[in-house]
């Protein structure tokens, strides 16, 4: 990894918000060399902290076959799209996005709050990199840590001994946050809302944050690495801390111009330009694994009423639309991951996954949507996980239908519309009526149905299987979906992999069209982590990618994270 000298934050990203200052409230000249201050570097840190999870969760949507694209090519410039070729890729932001965008700029920011003695930012800026350091970690595996920013070509630390600092830096940080002299200190400067978008210094709402990491870090000892009574209490027990208090990490943004979009919205910024990804979901598939097997998607036509699809959610990530001439009608289409369309199709006869022709109810892809650091039904899914290999399968059940209730009330069809306003506003509040009084209904059908609760949320036979399932579609749009199915070996028909014997995923299959001199070898192997990023490591680090095996190398993405590798004694 590159060392970078930098004189001031302001002349690292000046280039990025022109003409934004107020959103991100920095207002120093870019060109100008001068003293960074905590209340200007705080916004571009937590800024950066919700754009990192935008990263990791566009690339994991398509990785966990939710999402597909309407080609077939085995190569392309985003290989998580197409083939899994990625050692050709230019760059994968989010190691960019670690050891830049937020881990110079944490540094920086302890650097200047411990010379105005205000503990209150060292304290969020060090949350924001421990959620960071497992987010990086989770997709490279072994990176640095110790040696990071030392020199050019620093050691990289083994994940064992990342994932051990991590609990350590957690305990340490709660006990931080425990400490009077440190959230009382009467030097901390006051931080106010455009400082920090997400809980304005609210220092007690960054614990709990904090105590969640914890709760996701302990999370990856399940179902393979240590998978023991003790670990699920501890889990158990730091998950109840954590919603003690609990307030969800929501980065709001405004719409507008720019950086001021939800990332996953129709204005599709790119923060950086060369460095992101914007996404593409105007381009984007659903999956028949998506559609069918995790919404319970029916062959029927378009419309609310029909209930299109088993799970009402459905309805709120996606939009109907008109197919071709050979076939006019309103449908949510579907394709298997990576076969491509028909040559009659285009991507707009599949649905719209912006939801603009009902705008009723995905809070992600709104321009004024939000990114969370940790949904709440996260925490929930978490503590069933770890209840349910604690042997109360009973105790599971009651929290994953807790979780699926929470996050049906999160997918919900909002009303914005003004039934005495102009004709537009009168449109736009029937369509959301409509929409809400069937996603209700449909909801109620889904919990109380006998034939769906015995396929969703069985009381008698819950299994691991439901519980994942349930937790898949709750975590679309989130970093977690791909790291569950990680965790899980892509447990499915055909690899045999079983927990508790049944798999997890059924139904789940390879993409077509792999790029066969990588992945077309007879064996089920799957994309388990990216590959450093070219453009710094392979540059100025190939010693350290040699010595792991990692450079150039494809079978690299194949080797197993330290907390997917399956023992065997869980199956």
């Amino acid at each position: 990894m590159k060392k970078i000298k930098y004189i001031v934050i302001a002349s690292l990203f000046g280039a990025f918000f022109t003409g934004c200052d107020d959103y991100l409230d920095i207002n120093t000249n870019p060109d100008t060399s001068t003293t960074i201050i905590p209340e200007q570097s705080l916004p571009i840190v937590v800024f950066y902290a919700a754009q990192e999870n935008y990263d990791h969760a566009e690339y994991g949507n398509y990785l966990s076959q939710a999402l597909t694209t309407g080609g077939k090519s085995q190569t392309g410039t985003y290989a998580y799209k197409s083939g899994w070729e990625f050692l050709t890729m230019n760059r994968h932001p989010q190691w960019r996005r670690h050891f830049y965008d937020i881990g110079i700029n944490v540094r920086e920011l302890i650097k200047a709050s411990e010379k105005m003695e205000s503990s209150n930012f060292e304290l969020i800026a060090r949350t924001i990199r421990l959620m960071s350091t497992q987010l990086t970690t989770d997709v490279f595996g072994d990176m640095p840590l110790t040696e990071a920013y030392t020199g050019t070509s620093p050691k990289y630390d083994t994940q064992e001994s990342i994932y051990a600092w991590m609990l350590q830096e957690a305990d340490a940080l709660i006990a931080d946050y425990d400490n009077p002299a440190l959230t009382q200190n009467p030097k901390n400067v006051q931080i106010t809302p455009k400082m920090d978008r997400i809980f304005a210094g609210d220092l007690a709402k960054w614990k709990q944050f904090t105590i969640g990491l914890k709760a996701r870090i302990l999370l990856r000892k399940l179902p393979n690495w240590d998978n023991t009574p003790a670990t699920c209490q501890q889990i158990i027990k730091t998950v109840d801390a954590a919603l003690n208090g609990w307030t969800e990490p929501i980065y709001k943004y405004d719409g507008g111009t720019a950086e001021a979009n939800c990332p996953w919205s129709k204005a599709q910024p790119s923060i950086g330009g060369w460095e992101s990804r914007k996404n593409e979901l105007e381009k984007a598939i659903p999956s028949e694994y998506l559609y069918k097997t995790m919404f319970g998607g029916k062959e029927r036509m378009g419309s609310t009423m029909l209930a299109s699809a088993d799970d009402p959610r459905m309805e709120s990530y996606l939009t109907a639309r008109v197919g071709p001439k050979e076939s006019p009608v309103l449908l949510y289409r579907y394709l298997k991951n990576n076969i491509g369309m028909d040559v009659s199709y285009k991507e707009s006869h599949y649905p719209d996954l912006y939801n603009d022709l009902t705008k009723n109810g995905n809070p992600y892809t709104k321009v004024d949507g939000y990114v969370s650091l940790m949904l709440t039904e996260e925490l929930l899914f978490i503590k069933a996980e770890a209840t349910y290999w604690s042997g109360d399968k009973a105790g599971a059940h009651q929290l994953t239908e807790e979780a699926v209730r929470k996050n049906m009330d999160r997918m919900r069809p909002v009303i914005t519309g003004n039934p005495s306003g102009d004709d537009e506003s009168k449109k736009l509040y029937d369509s959301q009526s409509t929409a809400l009084r069937f996603f209700n209904k449909w909801e109620k059908r889904y919990f109380e149905n006998a034939s769906l609760n015995e396929k969703y949320l069985p009381v008698n036979g819950f299994n691991i299987g439901h519980l994942m399932r349930q937790k898949y579609v709750a975590m679309l749009y989130q970093p977690e979906l791909w790291n569950d199915m990680r965790r899980y070996c892509y447990s499915n028909d055909t690899n045999g992999i079983t927990y508790d014997g049944v798999s997890i995923y059924k139904n789940l299959r390879r993409p077509y069209n792999l790029y066969e001199a990588y992945w077309m070898d007879g064996k089920e192997d799957w994309v388990q982590r990216l590959n450093y990023d070219p453009e710094t490591e392979e540059k100025y680090n190939v010693a350290e990618l040699k010595r792991l095996g990692a450079y150039k190398n494809f079978q690299w993405l194949k080797k197993p994270m330290i907390w997917a590798v399956n023992n065997g004694s869980h199956n």
